[in-house]
């Protein structure tokens, strides 16, 4: 970045730039072109600057929770645990509307701020949304998801925990 000219500095500059055979009334011209120009680039620059912090501020609010967010998803899958574990020992029905309340409530609070869960089962196999643990042979089309080990999950778009998948392979 160069240092800033003082504006008398700035003008001989711009007179240094002009061809020296230019008539008297033509130069002083020129140098009011120079100047303007030089301004109009300086406006754009500025406002290009405006627009480039809006936006850089926009995605660090929009990421400043990542983190936490991905600290909370172990919960979520507890609970889809617990629920599945109460299923099996045939929990009271109360137990399982309660937990079902809870993980809906903690799932809520995370789409509203920006979560969503990676569609994966029976989907075609993206390295960018998808880890694949395994490949299993399975009647039907390589490379399609027939299993799905964990969850995977975006944030405003951007993955933040890629689905652990398994994939099919021909026979």
């Amino acid at each position: 970045m160069t240092a800033k000219k003082k504006p008398h500095e700035e003008l001989e500059a711009v007179k240094q730039e002009l061809p020296p055979d230019l008539p008297a009334g033509r130069q002083e011209r020129s140098e009011a072109e120079i100047l303007k120009d030089k301004y109009l680039r300086s406006l754009a620059d500025f406002d290009n600057y405006k627009k480039r912090m809006a936006l850089d501020k926009e995605q660090f609010v929009q990421f400043a929770n990542e983190s936490l967010i991905a600290e909370v998803l172990p919960i979520v899958d507890g609970f889809s645990r617990a629920m599945d574990a109460a299923n099996k020992v045939q929990a009271g029905e109360e137990m399982m509307k309660g937990l079902a309340l809870i993980k809906k409530q903690l799932e809520d609070v995370l789409k509203k701020h920006g979560l969503e869960e990676i569609e994966a089962l029976n989907k075609p196999y993206d390295p960018n949304l998808h880890e694949a643990i395994m490949q299993k042979e399975h009647d039907g089309p390589e490379g399609m998801i027939i299993e799905e080990a964990q969850k995977g999950y975006t944030l405003h778009g951007r993955v933040i925990r890629p689905s652990m998948v398994i994939v099919s392979k021909k026979k």
